[in-house]
């Protein structure tokens, strides 16, 4: 699922907003030239509601994300994805890319992440800044390039890490909030492959990008529950991001180029459900008797009856 911030991507890019809405129903779809129908499912059942992209994502809604794949189309989600990094693992531009269904490596995603967060510019990670012989003489110095390339348009870029951002503050990886108190604005997604064998998470910040996967080589291995990116991954970029705001290599104040979203105010209570009219007259009695007992004087006067009772008298 840390593939699907390319589809909605590829959607901005041609004039979607993440306030348009999809109806969260199980789709089915046949990919072109024939081959077997895939028809993706949530863990959950679709609510049959409208639903806006935001949340789709927020939420990682595979019957939204299909759907809005199969109206930007697989060959340019694919593009965006090349264009922002994934450039070694081969894509198949098929529906079900969606989903993340071509592996791709940690480092490629790390690296179109990275270029989401910088607003839309590539730029390739270094691994090496310098070599230096024993004595501490520069031998070779490397620096990132002065013109990056560009991967996708700003404004699209911006839209997409605004949308991003309702991952952690209210959708999958929340937990970065309440779990590990990382108050910073941050965008992010966690993944989760079939079955459960391995799990992602990506957090963006706009001066750190991090990511891990947990998984085995071998798909037949699985970690039930606990293969979910939000339990697995998850846990190793907040402790990432704990330490890097604490030591200040990142500033805690730092912000995307794009207004963070306001809070959204709490829901009205929902109204008391009204009882069966025959329980509203027993009510209604009942309480009309405990009035009545309220205000009723006491028979002994002002004097409490006695704590004994009188002897008893013989004659």
């Amino acid at each position: 699922s840390t593939f699907k911030p390319f589809v909605y991507g590829a959607a901005f890019m041609q004039g979607f907003d993440p306030d348009d809405t999809l109806v969260d129903q199980l789709v089915a779809f046949r990919p072109e030239g024939g081959g077997p129908v895939w028809s993706p499912r949530d863990e959950t059942e679709p609510t049959g509601q409208r639903m806006t992209l935001r949340d789709g994502l927020a939420y990682s809604r595979n019957t939204i994300t299909a759907q809005l794949m199969q109206q930007v189309g697989p060959k340019n989600v694919a593009r965006l994805a090349q264009s922002l990094g994934v450039r070694q693992s081969k894509l198949d531009i098929v529906p079900s890319l969606a989903l993340g269904t071509s592996p791709v490596t940690l480092i490629e995603m790390v690296t179109a992440y990275g270029s989401i967060a910088n607003g839309g510019n590539l730029r390739p990670p270094m691994f090496v800044q310098r070599v230096e012989d024993r004595h501490g003489k520069v031998l070779q110095q490397f620096a990132p390039a002065r013109n990056p390339e560009r991967g996708m348009p700003y404004k699209d870029a911006l839209t997409l890490i605004d949308t991003m951002r309702g991952t952690i503050d209210t959708g999958t990886g929340s937990a970065i909030r309440s779990r590990y108190g990382i108050r910073a604005d941050v965008a992010g997604k966690t993944g989760t492959t079939q079955e459960n064998t391995d799990g992602w998470f990506i957090l963006a910040h706009p001066q750190l990008v991090a990511g891990a996967r947990v998984g085995f080589n071998d798909n037949s291995v699985t970690m039930g529950s606990w293969g979910q990116g939000a339990r697995s991954a998850l846990p190793i970029v907040g402790e990432v991001f704990q330490y890097a705001l604490r030591q200040k290599h990142i500033d805690n104040r730092a912000e995307f180029d794009i207004p963070r979203p306001k809070p959204k105010p709490p829901a009205p209570a929902p109204e008391p459900a009204r009882e069966n009219p025959l329980m509203e007259i027993v009510n209604g009695v009942l309480e009309e008797i405990f009035k009545q007992l309220r205000s009723d004087p006491d028979p002994a006067g002002d004097e409490r009856a006695p704590v004994h009772p009188p002897p008893y008298d013989r004659n």
